[in-house]
């Protein structure tokens, strides 16, 4: 199920020597997962995972830790990798960048052979540091910053790989909704200053949709700690732009938005993946746009199986940060199996000439070891999300 396309040219023989391996991936995620074990014998395969489990971030750390172990039960059920078992070690991280150093090291000495996080950007650059250092193969599931893959010099960190697009993917994708599906003309951009996120996502959206023959008539920052917007909104208003694009944080998305409605300003508007929590205003929002990396709602068998899958488990939808970890776990160890080896090196050649068939949508790893796939579009409509298209960047 993982692994729907071999490059032939070059892993023909692999491809014809271990494909009913591959045919057995597609049972993972309709296979009932197996208790998880914390304890098995010496000759397992020990994935650790640094994430966040305890602080302000617990909550993202617990995400990880249920899609890395459903993940890791999955393979354990269909009898392990290359016939052996995997065990998930477990190190918290806590989202920062001497702790995450710190723990990625006990890791690697405690016998970690790979290594998925960690989840905050920061950490992710000092656990890249150690597994670069220490040559163990990683697989970060959430961070964003494109730092993460490279080295100091620019080169890509050649055991260092992510699961989630960039951001300047999702602003681009919108600059083609934009253009190409509700035929703006032109636009506003409103973003939160000393917000590099939201800098990213705004430079991108400007790009994609002026190189699209599109006007940016305002582009404006906004102090998100504000309770009111209007003087910023009052210049949107006043050029009369298409739609608005609005990159940035959910909180703050149901004070701006609401604001602009009562400011009489009804134009289409686009978000970003931080308009994705529940806790966004759907009234306030109603008709709006946004990208995202995951929706349960999505027509596809891979994300109707995940979601029954870890609702089973936990008695509650996963997020898109459980689903890119159990992404990155089955990307991982079917790279192993294709491979045929632990060494890193040939696991990391496997990935970078390999295309995937994850729950957050196909991908094939570019030069610099980001994912190169759809980006989902979501709308709010009636006091729900519903699925839109995936668009690629």
């Amino acid at each position: 199920m993982w692994i729907s396309r071999w490059l032939r040219s070059r892993f023909g023989k692999t491809l014809r020597r271990t494909g009913r391996v591959f045919a057995c991936l597609a049972l993972l995620l309709w296979a009932p997962a197996c208790a998880h074990q914390d304890k098995v014998g010496s000759e397992a395969i020990v994935v650790a995972v640094i994430a966040p489990f305890s602080g302000d971030f617990e909550p993202w750390g617990a995400a990880v830790r249920n899609g890395v172990i459903l993940a890791a039960d999955g393979w354990n059920q269909q009898g392990g990798v290359l016939g052996r078992p995997v065990q998930v070690l477990l190190k918290d991280g806590r989202c920062d960048y001497n702790v995450a150093r710190q723990v990625t090291t006990e890791a690697i000495k405690e016998g970690a052979q790979f290594i998925i996080g960690e989840v905050c950007s920061v950490a992710s650059e000092g656990v890249a540091q150690v597994t670069t250092d220490m040559k163990v193969l990683q697989i970060a599931p959430t961070s964003v910053d494109p730092e993460t893959t490279l080295k100091n010099d620019g080169n890509v960190r050649p055991l260092v790989f992510r699961v989630p697009f960039l951001d300047v993917d999702q602003g681009i994708v919108a600059a083609h909704l934009a253009l190409e599906t509700l035929q703006a003309d032109t636009a506003a951009v409103l973003y939160a200053e000393n917000s590099e996120y939201g800098l990213t996502l705004a430079d991108a959206f400007e790009k994609t949709f002026t190189d699209g023959d599109g006007e940016i008539l305002v582009r404006k920052t906004y102090n998100q700690d504000a309770e009111e917007y209007f003087d910023v909104l009052s210049e949107v208003r006043d050029a009369n732009p298409d739609i608005l694009y609005l990159p940035g944080y959910f909180n703050v998305m149901n004070r701006l938005v609401a604001q602009a409605r009562r400011f009489g300003m009804f134009q289409t508007i686009i978000g970003s993946d931080g308009w994705d929590s529940p806790d966004l205003d759907f009234a306030v929002t109603d008709g709006s746009y946004f990208t995202t990396h995951y929706f349960s709602g999505e027509p596809r068998p891979e994300v109707k199986a995940w979601t029954q899958l870890y609702t089973a488990r936990h008695q509650v939808e996963p997020d898109a940060v459980a689903t890119l970890s159990y992404d990155a776990v089955n990307i991982l160890f079917a790279a192993v199996t294709a491979a045929g080896t632990l060494e890193p090196f040939a696991v990391a050649d496997v990935l970078e000439t390999a295309t995937f068939e994850a729950v957050s949508g196909q991908l094939t790893f570019d030069k610099y070891h980001n994912p190169t796939k759809g980006v989902l579009v979501v709308r709010v409509f009636n006091g729900r999300v519903i699925y839109v298209d995936r668009l690629m960047p």
